[in-house]
């Protein structure tokens, strides 16, 4: 495919670069991706620019950039032309529709935003699908982020608004090859996440997808336990034009694959998306997010100042208020909370203070919108805003003794939803058993006002609803619930000091009909809220496409239930979504003996992972190993925060079937470690663990061609470097550095050479890094393919080469 006219992308802020080909297409430019599209709007090319290699997967039909469900079947476009102002108009003149599609190209990505769509009067424009974008690429799957990827390209799709979600419609398997996808690509324990996931697997390649569903009326979603059965909850509308898919909203993107954390950086900021921090740094690539926490079942006022004592003894800065299940809270939905903090948020301030007077901050445990039936907005009667399924109604009266009711449907009490329970005007219900009794649904097995309601009459005609459940046994919360939960936590982190937290249920929020879309409405809007969120460690039961820029980490699986290899494939999940490495939660009772706790921890610093010691204070002020045990998470977590353990020994550790001991030797700086055969005994001599001398392992920088694009990344041998800035010199004109990921790209200006100090700021005490680079200016272009070895000392490539893909070209 060749451009005719390739128009802007001279700087970071220019018009997309878009074209069309010589065969009545368009081509797009996002960062080192060229997307082709045909005359009808098909997307008939993937390349990269680098090296002109087509990535589209073949063979099996093909997709649309963009599409609409209309009265529950798929209309794609028959015609694509170039409009004004760089807006890709996709229309079908015999449907009647046009789907507008503003593009704006920003160097390392381009933006793809919905501004008009038209149908027929009278027809049901339910969704809005982008793509799915089918690839060849199956090396690394990032299904959470979005990024598949081989070991010289990745292609990335990002929804850019909460209303544009990762994944694609369950209502709509027969569509964009949805009943081809792998449920659970990534094998995590927890549940598969692809209908919340921008990236899926096929067995033959890979797809990026995303979807807006149209809520200016009333729905029904499908949605299910954990890729169950699906049941379909009423929801919407949403108010004004809030309900539109016009709006909708990605970017697409084209990278090497260590660039991509940049690249997701730059779309973050640019975007407005939540942008975590801690110590000013962007939390995905911060090495204090994998930091190891304390998880403590019975943190109060009268153990808080011994659990900061034995938190930092263990080399943690914070204690984690687990309670018994779902931390220190009356109940869940208003979450205000229990005595153990003190009964309010006042008393659970001083707490925090207390620890913070320490040098320790302070977590707590939630069910995110999970509503325990002790809440609110469960007893004594059911808040209209808790989530609700189908309904029906009495078909007879039902008297308040009766213990069984007749309904004029079965459909409402079908499977999908987790429990058995129903709401009967103000009073809450459950029932074992029912069955269709003629042109009646007969009930049985009813248990009549529970939650703290009160069983009445009912005269037929009554309305009868489904009330989803959590896992918990509780109910939903619906999506103004959702909106009070966030804002609740948001004043909550910022009144008390609390600085950590856990979306554990986070589920709940699509369970409640409202899929990825309720689910940001939690966690983004939370971040939106809150003043104060430099520090603010959050974990998660889920991770989606929506909410992978506002969450720091997952951290799944706990040490005796769940085996070593399902906490190894966690991990893998991890790296292959560019999130922080954790072994989960880890049993830590006092009497806990300190060769299996080092084994763990072993296996912990081979992925560079963080954990949380799950135990009580009861259990640590008792227990006869509870010094050397905390003493060694110390020593292991120091040494791989430093950057401590070489390449040889971090494989050793994943080696299940090797035993290790790490003592100190000067604290901070270096250690001994001693391999141990299954009795404790050595093996070999003790090896030497130092701590390296901050320094740049990126010793030279590939040079720049005027007008093209450039990406490279330098980097330290310190994994935490927390700033990268400039300290003397400048960068070439029209170039950027990243200060959180060391990433520099845009587009030359001019073929000047520039020669500038970088520094990488050091943490935990360590000293800067500091090194020197020149980027000079391209020789004349070779034909043929980019060629890597030059560069196969540093991370980041830029393409200068002639590659038969023409790169825009800047002013």
């Amino acid at each position: 495919m060749m451009v005719t006219a390739l128009t802007g992308a001279g700087a970071q802020t220019a018009l997309s670069a878009v074209g069309p080909d010589d065969d009545g297409g368009v081509v797009v430019d996002a960062g080192y991706l060229r997307l082709g599209m045909n005359a009808t709007g098909e997307v008939d090319s993937l390349v990269d620019l680098r090296t002109a290699k087509n990535h589209l997967a073949t063979g099996h039909g093909t997709a649309p950039l963009v599409s609409l469900v209309i009265d529950g079947k798929q209309v794609k476009p028959s015609k694509l032309t170039l409009g004004r102002k760089n807006t890709l108009l996709f229309t079908n003149s015999e449907a009647g529709v046009e789907i507008d599609v503003a593009l704006r190209d920003k160097a390392t990505y381009t933006s793809f935003e919905v501004t008009d769509v038209q149908a027929p009067q009278g027809a049901d424009v339910q969704t809005l699908l982008w793509g799915p974008l089918a690839t060849d690429i199956t090396q690394t799957l990032g299904e959470s982020v979005g990024i598949v990827r081989n070991s010289s390209f990745a292609v990335g799709m990002k929804p850019l608004t909460d209303r544009t979600e990762g994944g694609w419609p369950r209502e709509n398997p027969d569509m964009g090859w949805g009943d081809q996808v792998e449920a659970n690509p990534s094998r995590v324990q927890v549940a598969p996440l692809e209908e919340w996931s921008v990236g899926a697997r096929t067995p033959w390649g890979t797809l990026l997808r995303a979807f807006t569903f149209d809520y200016t009326e009333k729905r029904d979603r499908l949605t299910g336990r954990d890729g169950g059965v699906n049941y379909p909850i009423p929801v919407g509308p949403l108010p004004g034009d809030q309900g539109e898919v016009v709006g909708s909203k990605i970017a697409l993107f084209g990278t090497a694959p260590d660039m991509a954390p940049t690249v997701l950086s730059n779309i973050a900021k640019d975007q407005d998306l939540p942008y975590p921090t801690i110590n000013g740094q962007w939390q995905k690539t911060a090495q204090a997010t994998s930091q190891s926490i304390l998880v403590v079942n019975d943190l109060n006022a009268n153990t808080v100042d011994q659990a900061a004592e034995f938190t930092k003894d263990g080399g943690m800065n914070m204690v984690y208020a687990l309670g018994s299940t779902d931390g220190p809270w009356q109940s869940d939905g208003h979450y205000e909370f229990d005595q153990s903090f003190g009964g309010n948020d006042a008393a659970a301030k001083a707490l925090v203070d207390r620890a913070k007077a320490n040098g320790i901050q302070v977590g707590a445990h939630t069910l995110s919108s999970f509503v325990t039936s002790n809440d609110p907005y469960a007893t004594p009667s059911l808040h209209p805003d808790v989530a609700r399924g189908q309904s029906a109604t009495l078909s007879r009266a039902a008297a308040a003794g009766d213990k069984e009711l007749y309904l004029t449907d079965c459909a409402p009490l079908a499977d999908g939803v987790g429990n058995t329970r129903v709401t009967i005007g103000g009073e809450t219900a459950d029932y074992s058993a029912y069955s269709q009794a003629g042109d009646e649904c007969k009930v049985t097995g009813v248990t009549r006002g529970i939650w703290g309601s009160t069983a009445t009459s009912h005269p037929a005609g009554t309305t009868v609803a489904r009330i989803p459940g959590n896992a918990y046994g509780g109910a939903l919360a619906g999506l103004p619930i959702i909106d009070n939960i966030a804002t609740r936590f948001a004043d909550i982190w910022d009144t008390t000091g609390i600085t950590g937290m856990s979306f554990d249920g986070l589920e709940g929020s699509s369970q409640s009909g409202w899929g990825s879309y309720g689910i940001s409405r939690l966690v983004n809007d939370m971040f939106r809220r809150q003043v104060n969120t430099d520090g603010f460690i959050s974990e998660t039961s889920r991770v989606t496409s929506n909410t992978w820029d506002g969450l720091s980490r997952a951290s799944w699986g706990e040490i005796g239930s769940t085996s070593m290899d399902q906490l190894y494939l966690h991990n893998a999940y991890y790296q292959d979504n560019y999130l922080p490495g954790m072994l989960g939660w880890i049993g830590l009772p006092g009497n806990r003996g300190l060769a299996d706790l080092e084994d763990t921890l072993a296996r912990a610093a081979s992925f560079n992972a963080g954990s949380g010691f799950r135990t009580s204070i009861g259990s640590l002020a008792a227990g006869p190993n509870t010094a050397e045990l905390l003493d060694a998470i110390k020593q292991w977590d120091t040494a791989r925060n430093l950057g401590a353990f070489t390449p040889a020994q971090l494989a050793q550790f994943r080696d299940q079937s090797t035993h290790w001991h790490l003592s100190a030797d000067t604290p901070g700086k270096s250690w001994s470690l001693q391999q141990l055969d299954g009795s404790g005994n050595p093996v070999g001599e003790a090896q030497r663990v130092v701590a390296p001398t901050p320094a740049f392992t990126t010793t030279s920088l590939p040079a720049m061609t005027k007008g093209s694009l450039y990406e490279a990344r330098v980097a330290t041998n310190n994994p935490s470097t927390t700033r990268y800035t400039v300290t003397s010199g400048d960068l070439p004109r029209g170039l950027q550095l990243n200060a959180d990921t060391g990433g520099i790209t845009g587009i030359p200006v001019s073929k000047k050479a520039a020669t500038f100090t970088i520094t990488g700021k050091g943490s935990l005490g360590s000293a800067d890094a500091v090194r020197t680079f020149t980027i000079a200016p391209a020789g004349k272009p070779q034909a043929g393919p980019l060629s890597l070895a030059p560069a196969s000392n540093n991370v980041g490539v830029t393409s200068q080469g002639n590659t038969g893909a023409q790169p825009r070209s800047g002013p």
